[in-house]
């Protein structure tokens, strides 16, 4: 499994959280830093990954709702319940050629979000399973 594969499962998390319904998420516009970890299970194994990164988080951002970061093409919203402080949601996506259906869950608190997701997916090795531990923290206004 590809480290963009699994970046793309924990992106998608964080992505269609804050992009599924016109409900604003309790999180406080400013500089973001979030932190994925993700570790496979199947057929083989691969060492666990970590992705951080950052990212600054407006309040127009945030008003935007729907589209505030616009749903991947390649991915389809299977059902979501999204509440200011939380988030409920499967997904079916397609990413090289693979069918990745994942089940997140996400909680805001202001400056704080934590969630997991996981994403089940046909592989030309095998059935493969990834879970990704999510958390994001507010670290000051953007730069």
């Amino acid at each position: 499994m590809s480290l963009r594969l699994s970046s793309l499962v924990a992106c998608l998390a964080l992505i269609s959280t804050l992009q599924a319904a016109d409900t604003r998420p309790n999180l406080n516009p400013g500089q973001w830093t979030f932190d994925n970890v993700s570790r496979m299970e199947g057929s083989a194994a691969f060492p666990e990954q970590r992705n951080t990164s950052s990212e600054c988080i407006t309040e127009a951002d945030l008003d935007k709702g729907r589209e505030f970061l616009g749903v991947e093409e390649n991915c389809e919203i299977r059902s979501m319940d999204l509440t200011a402080s939380r988030a409920r949601y499967d997904l079916l996506c397609t990413q090289e050629g693979m069918e990745v259906e994942m089940q997140a869950e996400m909680q805001f608190s202001g400056d704080t979000l934590e969630g997991q997701a996981n994403a089940t997916m046909q592989t030309p090795i095998g059935p493969m399973r990834m879970r990704t531990e999510i958390s994001g923290r507010r670290t000051g206004p953007c730069d």
